[in-house]
């Protein structure tokens, strides 16, 4: 009879332990590049967001829109939605066309009102009557931020909301502020300052 070669046993487990420690050092980087990816994503949807806020306000006399003007509030002005990508305030023979709304990286959905990951004003996370505080972006003894210790309103990681600040005079939004939310839901997405790493550098969109 031929002999017969093939691995032993010690072998076979040594082969398998080597995989083990492969997976173990490779699997936590991959989730590591998977939620930087996805943080990336909720901040390019911001910018959306950021534009569709704009060009409303470019039809409305430079007047960004109130909470009942929010972006699933269908009237007779179609609130934001016609105002993002593909969509057309004026439509075709005066039928608005609602545009199309970004993508929740974390649950491969579209923002909308159902889930609850896409905020604006009274239903966002902070709405304020102070000058400026929607602009703050970073945590200072004095003043602090509005956006520190902030949990999302809802709860959801990828949830964008929109923060406003309405002038008491003309009652109209003057100033808004766009947070997004990553993986962690306890504070929106930030940076630790390079120089000192106990200051958090939010990353928060305003006019």
């Amino acid at each position: 009879m031929r002999n017969r070669k093939g691995f032993t046993l010690i072998e076979l487990l040594v082969v398998i332990l080597i995989i083990g420690i492969l997976l173990a050092l490779i699997i936590p980087n991959f989730v590591l590049f998977q939620e930087r990816a996805r943080r990336s994503s909720v901040k390019n949807n911001m910018h959306i967001v950021q534009t569709t806020v704009e060009a409303y306000a470019v039809d409305h006399y430079g007047i960004f829109p109130m909470s009942d003007a929010a972006p699933f509030t269908i009237d007779e002005e179609g609130g934001l939605a016609p105002y993002f990508p593909g969509g057309d305030p004026y439509g075709i023979s005066g039928e608005i066309i609602f545009g199309k709304f970004p993508t929740n990286p974390y649950n491969a959905m579209q923002y909308n009102v159902d889930n609850e990951d896409l905020l604006y004003g009274d239903d966002g996370i902070y709405t304020t009557d102070v000058p400026g505080e929607v602009s703050s972006k970073r945590e200072d003894d004095e003043p602090s931020t509005p956006y520190v210790d902030l949990e999302a309103a809802s709860a959801m990681p990828g949830e964008i909301d929109v923060c406003t600040f309405i002038d008491p005079n003309s009652e109209y939004v003057t100033e808004y502020g766009i947070v997004g939310y990553g993986r962690d839901i306890t504070n929106p997405m930030y940076d630790k300052d390079p120089v000192d790493p106990d200051i958090r550098i939010y990353f928060v969109l305003s006019n």
